[in-house]
């Protein structure tokens, strides 16, 4: 292993351990919820809930590939990069693990980020960037794009950085649709 990769592998796993930090620290601050909001958000379980699900899912009308490529072309045409994709499930086999496909993808927007960076103030918003986008395959088959809810995070956070992690989050929610349109749904 060279200095580089150990660095990589040592930045991915402080960036990890934060946002599970950050997570649980979100959970403790606002109480326990009802574990069926916490995982995924339908109009419903939205509707029923006082305060907002955490992680937000939709299921793809097509399979892996076609889903991922529908993925990095909304985040393209919205001005977003995708700046690297973790495969989960080679890494994990590298450990002995099987599991289904899972790809993690780092996507950031730089008029997001450099505002958030740009100043001592938001900094501490950084353990939650870049922003983490999971499509995976479920035992059913199923293909999920999975993501963290950043616009009710942003009403957690407060302030400035909280009005850009809205807005960062409100924009990857019209990625998201606009990925979803792409496959015919």
């Amino acid at each position: 292993m060279n200095s580089n990769t150990s660095i990589t592998t040592n930045n991915r796993t402080s960036r990890f351990s934060a946002g599970w930090l950050f997570m649980f620290l979100a959970i403790a601050l606002f109480g326990v919820m009802n574990p069926s909001v916490a995982q995924t958000a339908t109009p419903a379980k939205a509707a029923q809930s006082a305060m907002p699900p955490l992680f937000l899912e939709d299921v793809s009308p097509k399979a892996m590939v076609p889903t991922i490529a529908a993925f990095r072309e909304a985040v393209a045409a919205a001005g977003w990069s995708v700046l690297g994709v973790t495969n989960m499930t080679g890494i994990l086999a590298e450990r002995g693990f099987a599991v289904r496909p899972v790809l993690v993808f780092d996507v950031c927007s730089s008029r997001y980020s450099g505002d958030l960076l740009s100043s001592d103030d938001t900094l501490f918003v950084s353990s939650m960037m870049p922003c983490s986008v999971a499509i995976y395959q479920t035992s059913t088959n199923k293909v999920v794009i999975s993501r963290m809810n950043s616009a009710a995070m942003g009403g957690m956070v407060g302030g400035h950085a909280g009005d850009v992690v809205r807005m960062s989050g409100e924009e990857m929610e019209q990625i998201i649709k606009a990925t979803l349109k792409k496959l015919g749904s």
